[in-house]
């Protein structure tokens, strides 16, 4: 569709919701029309002019009161700014980001509503959604505000509690925050212990064990800046915690194979050997992921500096 076309159409729908002299205007009726407009220009490829409709959809819903159909049009109006600033950005075009904004408000908008509604979990969504975008934009730091929202508003369901304290904790290593990163991937194992009886989060445990190894092999921690229960997760794995020759179990979320390698990078990196470490990096790598990969990366690149 036209971009005059479009003006026109939507002109023509918009003189409708006009008062005339003894008639109501037909809001029911023009929001219908709106939304049919907005699904043509979706399907013609033209997201930012169907996201202007969606919006007119959800005045004319305000209007009548429908809170839940207003949710839903400035929900499929955000995600329509937001595909035209993906396209923008995937063409490498010059933005400034007015879609973008534009479907940030747009998502906050119906998260707000969905609040004032009492739709706790229906907003968490609409905020987990956002800081997904936001992380998929290089955004980590702004998705932490919205992730932390969601994590406030969600209270019914242990599994999406989990998922978003996961994404936080992902935000804080992709920016370099080791130590929020390692302070929220703790109260992450905490929540898991203390709500799986039936052991269901076991791979999850596992992969919080190894990330926080990891990120303390990085911070190099010491009694002075780090809290002596995180203190006690590295020293299992080191020289010194293993008292004598009885074999101590390391950790009961990871297979043995990884625990192992994972107690020899303790152990040569205690001892700052930079060779046996490149060894061992080669070794654990088919169990790892790729943002283990990444932090231990970082570690190997220190220790070989080092020699």
């Amino acid at each position: 569709m036209e971009g005059q076309d479009f003006l026109t159409e939507y002109r023509n729908i918009s003189n409708k919701l006009k008062k005339r002299f003894l008639r109501r205007p037909n809001v029911a009726e023009a929001s219908d029309h709106f939304r049919q407009l907005a699904k043509k220009l979706e399907d013609n490829d033209d997201p930012q002019f169907a996201g202007f409709c969606y919006l007119a959809t959800g005045r004319c819903e305000q209007t009548v009161g429908n809170s839940s159909a207003e949710v839903e049009a400035i929900t499929l109006a955000a995600r329509c700014f937001l595909r035209c600033e993906l396209e923008q950005q995937n063409l490498k075009n010059p933005s400034y980001e007015e879609h973008l904004n534009a479907a940030i408000a747009g998502f906050k908008e119906a998260g707000k509503l969905e609040e004032e509604a009492g739709r706790g979990s229906a907003a968490a969504a609409l905020y987990i959604e956002l800081g997904d975008t936001l992380v998929s934009l290089q955004r980590s730091a702004e998705a932490l505000f919205h992730y932390d929202k969601a994590l406030e508003l969600e209270t019914s369901s242990i599994i999406d509690t989990l998922a978003i304290k996961t994404k936080i904790s992902n935000c804080y290593i992709s920016l370099g925050d080791h130590h929020n990163a390692l302070k929220t991937l703790t109260e992450l194992a905490n929540f898991c212990a203390a709500n799986d009886p039936c052991h269901l989060y076991q791979s999850q445990l596992a992969n919080i064990e190894v990330l926080r190894v990891l990120l303390l092999l990085i911070i190099q921690p010491s009694h002075h800046n780090t809290a002596p229960h995180l203190l006690q997760v590295l020293d299992k794995y080191k020289w010194d915690g293993m008292e004598g020759e009885e074999e101590v179990e390391l950790c009961p979320y990871l297979d043995t194979d990884i625990s192992i390698l994972l107690q020899s990078i303790v152990m040569v990196v205690q001892v700052r050997d930079s060779e046996a470490l490149l060894y061992l990096e080669d070794e654990i790598a088919e169990y790892l992921n790729p943002q283990q990969k990444a932090l231990l990366r970082k570690i190997v690149s220190r220790e070989v500096k080092r020699k």
